[in-house]
C-alpha cells in the first residue's frame, strides 16, 4: 500500500511526476501536501492507496487535510497548531496564502525521466 503524496514510490511520483519530500510531517510538508490536495480538488479526482483514481471532493479534501495535523501530533513535532490552524483556513478558502505556496515549492520534488528529450 503505497503512500499517496510522499516519496518516490508514491502514487503521485509514479503517475503524476511530482512528490512530497519524506520526512516528518512538520508544517512545510503539511502545506505541500496541501498544494497538491488543492489540485486534485480543482481537478476532481485524487488517488487511493492502491493508486486507483477515485473521486475528490470538498469532504475527502477535508478529511485528508485534517489527517495531515493527527500525523504531525502522533509524531510529537511543535509546529501542529500552526498547521491546523493553515489548515482550517485553506478548508475555508481553498486557497493557500502566498508565503505556504513558496514553502510547498521547496517540498514538492519533480521526477527527472530517464530519457532525455532535450535533444
Amino acid at each position: 500500500m503505497p503512500n499517496i503524496y510522499m516519496g518516490r514510490g508514491s502514487c503521485y511520483a509514479v503517475n503524476e511526476g511530482i512528490y512530497v519530500a519524506p520526512g516528518p510531517m512538520d508544517l512545510s510538508r503539511i502545506v505541500a501536501h496541501l498544494l497538491l490536495h488543492l489540485r486534485d480538488l480543482k481537478r476532481g479526482w485524487t488517488y487511493d492507496h492502491d493508486c486507483n483514481r477515485v473521486a475528490m471532493d470538498r469532504d475527502l479534501f477535508e478529511a485528508r487535510s485534517k489527517y495531515l495535523v493527527k500525523i504531525c501530533r502522533d509524531q510529537g513535532l511543535s509546529d501542529c497548531d500552526d498547521a491546523e490552524a493553515l489548515i482550517n483556513e485553506v478548508i475555508t478558502t481553498l486557497k493557500l496564502p502566498r508565503w505556504a505556496e513558496d514553502l510547498a515549492s521547496r517540498y514538492i520534488v519533480r521526477v527527472r525521466s530517464i530519457i532525455d528529450f532535450s535533444r
